[in-house]
């Protein structure tokens, strides 16, 4: 994971955050990408900005058309990236008694998003309509 951390990082958030608002708008998805190798690599530990990436997943207000937009495009279900980045934050945080109150909201924060993952990827009658990105 931290090798993993360490590639991303040098070839596609730095260049990314270097390119500015020339980078593709697809970059916008290294966020919750990023956060979940900081956790993978952490070793379950906090790690320096966790705070960030915790207010972050919290205070997101996507627009309707990112998930269409990421299935259509990246084969990618943006709220299910988003879930199991709260998922992996609530490991950490919840195992930190300065963190515990975090825990709660990024739990429900990550289910209101694979809720979503399963209203976008599955029609009415149950058929997938993505398994990509499922």
């Amino acid at each position: 994971a931290k090798k993993a951390l360490e590639l991303f990082r040098t070839h596609v958030s730095d260049p990314a955050a270097l390119a500015g608002k020339k980078a593709h708008p697809a970059m916008s998805m290294c966020v919750p990408i990023m956060i979940i190798l900081k956790c993978c690599s952490s070793g379950g530990e906090p790690y320096a900005d966790l705070s960030t990436d915790v207010v972050y997943m919290l205070n997101r207000n996507d627009p309707v058309w990112v998930e269409t937009t990421c299935l259509a495009f990246l084969d990618a279900a943006w709220s299910t990236m988003c879930a199991q980045a709260c998922m992996c934050l609530v490991k950490i945080t919840g195992c930190n008694s300065q963190l515990q109150d975090k825990s709660s909201a990024l739990t429900k924060e990550g289910l209101k998003c694979l809720e979503e993952s399963v209203n976008t990827l599955k029609k009415e009658d149950g058929t997938i309509v993505n398994s990509m990105a499922h």
